[in-house]
Parts: structure tokens; C-alpha cells; sequence
């Protein structure tokens, strides 16, 4: 951890994204990444022609990180791509830590659109996805 991020919640993790729509690559999607912890925040990426993104990492001064209080961070991903929405990504965060959304694991997740999102339950987290972590 830099010294700059002393204090520092992680808020939403970097993720790696692999987009794909009926197993090919969902070239030029939109991707919005909602976070609210304090305020809301929103910000727009676009996948590759390879239906790749990497969006970066969120963090936020926190006095979560010195002060023993709750933290939660509400979390959405959605795509949109030829004309449909697709919700890919619903959590709601419980630490401050880097990669806590899957216990540890760094989020590089492979999503199909018409892949049915479905909550995972052995998670800290309430988290809904249709991706897989590889």
C-alpha cells in the first residue's frame, strides 16, 4: 500500500472485464459502474473490440479505516449493448479492503449477457452476478 493511501477505503475494487453476448465478444459496449458510500458515484467505460474493460480502482478517504463503524458500499455494474440492459454486477461491499468483493480474489470476471445473474452466497457480501471470476 503507498503511503498516499493510508485512510484510503476501496470503494469499488479495479475490475477486469471479459464481455461477451452469445459467446462472442460484446465489442463497443457501454458499461456504467454505480458506487454509493457517502455520495453516489458513476462513471462510464467502453469495451474494446475484444469486449474487454478494465475499470480502475474507486477509493475514498475513510474514517473506517482509524474508527471501528460499519462500512457498506452499494454497488452496481450495468452494460448495455445492441439496444438491451443487462445488470452484470449488484453488492453491497462490507470492507474497506482491496479485492473484499471476493473474499481476496482480484475482480478479473468473464460475463455473458444472457447469462441469468444469480447471487452467490458463500461471500462476506450480498453479491448478484452473471460473471465468473477466472
Amino acid at each position: 500500500m503507498a503511503i498516499l493511501d493510508i485512510g484510503k477505503a476501496y470503494i469499488f475494487s479495479e475490475i477486469n472485464l471479459s464481455i461477451t453476448h452469445k459467446g462472442k465478444p460484446a465489442a463497443n459496449a457501454k458499461i456504467t459502474r454505480i458506487v454509493e458510500w457517502q455520495k453516489e458515484k458513476v462513471d462510464v467505460f467502453t469495451t474494446d473490440d475484444h469486449g474487454q474493460a478494465a475499470l480502475p480502482a474507486l477509493k475514498e478517504r475513510s474514517l473506517n479505516q482509524l474508527l471501528p463503524v460499519q462500512f457498506v458500499a452499494a454497488q452496481v455494474v450495468n452494460v448495455e449493448f445492441q439496444g438491451e440492459k443487462y445488470e452484470i454486477w449488484v453488492n453491497s461491499k462490507m470492507s474497506p479492503a482491496e479485492n473484499a468483493e471476493l473474499g481476496g480474489i482480484p475482480l478479473n470476471l468473464a460475463c455473458e449477457l444472457t447469462q441469468e445473474a444469480v447471487p452467490i452466497e458463500e461471500l462476506d457480501s450480498v453479491l448478484v452476478t452473471s460473471c465468473r471470476w477466472v
